[in-house]
């Protein structure tokens, strides 16, 4: 059975796990909002949601059926409570989620950012 060769990481560079955990560490300090992932109150709202509807909403209207396995806010909530634990929300497959809806979302960021005054 072949194996892959051995990866030559330069000693200047940091280690794959390292330059992970700085990453992680930059986001928890840039988006403290993130925590709010980790409550009982949103694991039993994603609960719900999944368990009421459990296949992606956005594949289902392509006429596929893929079970749903992340609950996305419909509405950006940027931090505010209420908005994150108000909804709506819509059950996603984690290729829509991370593909469709992300890309929309850095689109917006881009066009706020550049457009300061319609954003």
């Amino acid at each position: 059975m072949a194996t892959r060769p051995a990866s030559f990481r330069p000693r200047s560079q940091p280690a794959r796990i390292d330059m992970r955990r700085e990453y992680d560490a930059k986001r928890r300090r840039t988006k403290p909002w993130r925590a709010l992932y980790k409550t009982p109150e949103w694991q039993a709202i994603r609960v719900s949601v999944l368990t009421d509807e459990p296949l992606c909403r956005r594949c289902s209207g392509r006429g596929l059926v893929t079970a749903a396995t992340v609950v996305n806010h419909v509405e950006r909530h940027h931090g505010d409570p209420v908005k994150f634990f108000g909804g709506p929300f819509e059950p996603l497959c984690k290729p829509c989620h991370d593909g469709e809806v992300q890309a929309q979302e850095r689109e917006e960021d881009a066009f706020r950012r550049l457009n300061p005054s319609e954003g």
